[in-house]
């Protein structure tokens, strides 16, 4: 950064800082002071970006060891503050892989590599059979007359129309779709290849979340014109996994009280861009993630320091504070924690979670999500409008499900509150640095949600309420759609596609007859792995687009038409 960038980054800071209108008194200063430390350490080059797996993550979760030690925090995490966990870092295959077709031994990587849907394989021997495009519809049934099962099956990788947004067959281009058939057929092992060098070769890169299927899939890269003559094949297949230890950090505040408040906010970031989340050019540059979230992990510190010190109110609840990791891997942490929870989550009266609290803008805005997981937020939210301080707009989400950590625990039916300062240009990129922090306008968000808390208190253990009519996404997305389908994605899912959590009243998808729980394969003419492809595909759209969207709903593939 040079020195006129970094004089407008902290003039820009000033004015943000003038634009909130309130004067601190002494203790709000000192947490100023202190919000700048801490998250100076956490968002310096020293700590290379706190890549969950990363040194620079481990030197974070000890730093955040050391302060809840220091906050008289009992220790609450499997291995003292700590609870580890295990990532996938890598997943390659192996020179040890040898595959055989009709006798030929053929070279990994050059003749041949597996695909991510595929499972290892031990010794298989097996005869071949062809079934052409795999596709099993009403318009067309490739494996009819054909007894597939024991066999390894060899698929054409493209469509009998061709691959492109308007082929009859779209809902089977996905390589997926077409393995599921042949494993419900019986088959013992999938082959893709292509009888034309026009068609595209899919990706060989190993997804690191991904289930795998319960059979070998490889893809062939040699053309065929016909694999008629193939009879047999032999196949043995190794992938190595590599991985490597995130850290959970949780501290406890006893209070021998009936119920318990978790409050929580991630720690790790994205590195140097090694895992593909990065929104810069230049991906290997270090991301300190100022913002996103050492922010929220500082802010943690301060509302431990409160809670602490409040004698006179805290008592009707216990706190559990908890640094998340592998946030930025899909909430692996806070899912990995609601799997092998360290406290009984039936006694967790509800959840506040902070992600991205830096930021506050000259119209000091603080967006809450998850208001209506229980009745008791909104009703809080009223009565504190008149008492804010350095806020202007509370601005609502119902939802309880958003591309942050509140998200697990709303699924197991805690009621769950996100506050986020917003959106900005910054996210996901190394420009996410100290010098763009609103220090004295987290300071007032830190102060909303304390008085929150404490507002809430006294009403014992609130009431659950699952979301209905939620937003698209309402998480941490800086991207600006111009439509909207109107689904919300299931953050926590973890197979092929996208699945939907739930389904906006009104909206294109309700219309088009999308439902909760179908997970989108296809979406505008393109295969949808993940939430990224279908994010990819909605900011390309505009109003009077017509998207054709292919969803899974129990096994069954079905095609609609939305309407923008």
């Amino acid at each position: 950064m040079n020195k006129l960038q970094s004089i407008l980054l902290v003039s820009g800071v000033l004015l943000c800082s003038t634009a909130a209108g309130q004067k601190l008194n002494r203790k709000q200063k000192k947490s100023v002071t202190r919000l700048k430390s801490n998250i100076g350490y956490l968002a310096s080059d020293e700590l290379t970006g706190r890549a969950t797996g990363t040194e620079g993550e481990r030197m974070s979760a000890e730093f955040i060891a050391q302060e809840f030690k220091r906050l008289k925090l009992e220790p609450m995490g499997n291995e003292g503050y700590f609870q580890p966990f295990t990532i996938t870092t890598l997943r390659i295959a192996d020179g040890s892989s040898a595959l055989s077709l009709s006798g030929e031994e053929l070279s990994l990587f050059t003749d041949y590599y597996p695909l991510a849907y595929s499972s290892n394989a031990s010794n298989i021997s097996a005869s071949l059979i062809d079934v052409g495009f795999g596709i099993s519809s009403d318009d067309r049934d490739d494996y009819k007359g054909k007894n597939v099962g024991g066999k390894v099956v060899m698929i054409n990788v493209g469509s009998p129309d061709g691959i492109h947004p308007h082929s009859k067959f779209l809902a089977w281009h996905g390589v997926n779709i077409r393995v599921d058939e042949a494993i419900k057929r019986g088959a013992t092992g999938v082959i893709f290849y292509r009888n034309s060098d026009k068609v595209r070769k899919p990706s060989g890169e190993l997804s690191l979340t991904m289930k795998p299927s319960s059979v070998p899939v490889i893809f062939i890269t040699r053309v065929f014109e016909t694999v008629e003559d193939l009879q047999s094949v032999t196949i043995n297949l190794k992938v190595l996994v590599d991985e490597d230890t995130g850290y959970n950090v949780i501290g406890y505040n006893d209070n021998g009280a009936e119920n318990t408040i978790v409050i929580g906010a991630h720690h790790d970031h994205l590195g140097q861009g090694q895992h593909g989340n990065s929104l810069a050019k230049n991906t290997n540059e270090i991301h300190n993630g100022a913002d996103d979230n050492a922010s929220g992990t500082a802010a943690l510190f301060e509302l431990a320091k409160a809670v602490k010190k409040s004698r006179k109110w805290n008592k009707n609840n216990n706190y559990l504070f908890i640094a998340f990791s592998g946030e930025e891997l899909g909430l692996l942490g806070s899912k990995y924690f609601v799997a092998n929870p360290t406290i009984d989550l039936k006694k967790v009266n509800y959840m506040v979670n902070m992600d991205m609290v830096g930021m506050l803008n000259e119209e000091k805005v603080l967006i809450v999500n998850g208001v209506g997981t229980s009745p008791e937020f909104a009703k809080t939210i009223e009565e504190l409008e008149s008492t804010k301080q350095g806020i202007q707009t509370i601005k609502r989400g119902n939802s309880g499900v958003g591309p942050s950590d509140h998200t697990p625990f709303y699924l197991q039916g805690i009621p769950s509150l996100h506050f986020f300062t917003g959106a900005h240009d910054h996210y996901h990129k190394p420009s996410d640095d100290i010098e763009n922090l609103n220090y004295e306008g987290e300071v007032f968000v830190i102060g909303y949600i304390l008085d929150m808390v404490r507002a809430i208190n006294d009403d014992g253990k609130v009431v659950y309420t699952k979301t209905k009519d939620e937003a698209d996404s309402g998480g941490k997305s800086r991207t600006k759609f111009s439509v909207t389908l109107g689904v919300v994605p299931n953050y926590t899912y973890d197979g092929e596609g996208m699945q939907v959590d739930a389904v906006r009243e009104g909206k294109p998808a309700e219309k088009a007859g999308v439902e909760a729980k179908d997970v989108i394969v296809s979406f505008g003419g393109k295969s949808i792995g993940n939430i990224r492809d279908y994010m990819s595909v909605l900011e390309t759209l505009k109003p009077g687009d017509t998207a054709t969207v292919i969803v899974n709903r129990g096994g069954k593939l079905i095609t609609l038409e939305a309407q923008f």
